[in-house]
C-alpha cells in the first residue's frame, strides 16, 4: 500500500484531472453569462463568499481569499458599480463598512451555478449509467462527510464557490 502522503497527492492529481476534464472542455454558457455580466472568475468567487456569509468587512474578505486589501477593494468597487454588492454601515462600528450581495448578484450566481451544473453533467454524460449512478453516490457520501467534518470544527461550507 502506498504511503499516505503519496496517496493524497495521487488523489489530488486525480481530482484535478477530473475537474479539468469536465469543466474546461465544455465552458461555454457559464463563461458567456459571466461575460455578459462583465464579471471575472475572481469576482464571482468573491460574490459566492459574500452571498454565503451574508455581511463582510472588506479586510476579512481579503484575508479569507488570500488577497491583498487593495485588490479586494478594487473588486468590490467594480461589483458596486455593477449593482452586485451593497455597502452598509456596521451596526457595531459606524466607521466600518460592510458589504452584502444584492438580489441581482444572487440571481447572477444562481444562473452561473445552473450553467456550470449542466456543463459538468454534460462532461460525464458519456459514462455508463451504472458508473454515473455509482459516481453520484460516492460524491454524495464524500460531500456528506466533508459537511460533517466542517460542522464539527465550525467551518463555513465553501462548496458553493
Amino acid at each position: 500500500m502506498k504511503a499516505t502522503a503519496e496517496s493524497e497527492i495521487e488523489l489530488g492529481e486525480l481530482l484535478q484531472r477530473l475537474v479539468n476534464r469536465i469543466s474546461h472542455r465544455l465552458q461555454g454558457k457559464s463563461f458567456a453569462i459571466m461575460n455578459d455580466a462583465s464579471v471575472t472568475v475572481p469576482q464571482v468567487i468573491l460574490l459566492y463568499r459574500v452571498i454565503h456569509e451574508k455581511l463582510h468587512k472588506p479586510s476579512e474578505l481579503a484575508r479569507s481569499l488570500g488577497m491583498s486589501g487593495p485588490a479586494v477593494s478594487q473588486m468590490l468597487d467594480r461589483l458596486f458599480q455593477l449593482d452586485l454588492i451593497a455597502r452598509l454601515e456596521s451596526p457595531k462600528d459606524r466607521r466600518q463598512r460592510l458589504v452584502t450581495a444584492t438580489p441581482k448578484a444572487k440571481a447572477l450566481c444562481a444562473r452561473i451555478a445552473n450553467a456550470r451544473s449542466a456543463e459538468y453533467a454534460q462532461g460525464v454524460a458519456h459514462l455508463s449509467a451504472p458508473l454515473r449512478a455509482e459516481f453520484n453516490d460516492v460524491l454524495a457520501r464524500v460531500l456528506g462527510e466533508l459537511d460533517a467534518a466542517d460542522a464539527k470544527i465550525g467551518c463555513d461550507d465553501a462548496a458553493d464557490e
